[in-house]
């Protein structure tokens, strides 16, 4: 069972994770759904917020290629973001063996365009 401090340091991590999404929705007119990639050690301050954006606006390149962003005031974590396009998404569904290391769209929290924006 998670203590109170950890299940406190997943909320803020939770929040800050889900106001990213939502901004970038907000900024990125073409995309379309974004991934949030869970990793079993996910409560650990020290793993990054991962995100898999599926862009229609993006470039295909056949690959999962990750940015690495320091914590800011606003998203106080490391955060990891990748663009793929919806036609790259299909294809790793098919072969989630090349996506990154520990990266699993099985265990992912899928977010959804709001219709709003």
């Amino acid at each position: 069972m998670l203590n109170s401090g950890v299940m406190s340091a997943m909320r803020v991590k939770d929040v800050a994770a889900r106001r990213l999404i939502e901004w970038h929705f907000t900024v990125e007119p073409e995309l379309r759904e974004v991934y949030r990639i869970v990793v079993d050690n996910e409560e650990s301050g020290e793993e990054p917020i991962r995100l898999l954006e599926v862009n229609a606006a993006t470039i295909s390149t056949g690959s999962v290629e990750p940015f690495v962003f320091s914590p800011t005031a606003e998203i106080p974590f490391r955060t990891v973001i990748a663009e793929i396009t919806p036609e790259e998404l299909e294809s790793f569904r098919r072969h989630p063996e090349a996506l990154p290391e520990g990266w699993n769209l099985a265990r992912a929290e899928r977010f959804v365009r709001p219709e709003s924006s």
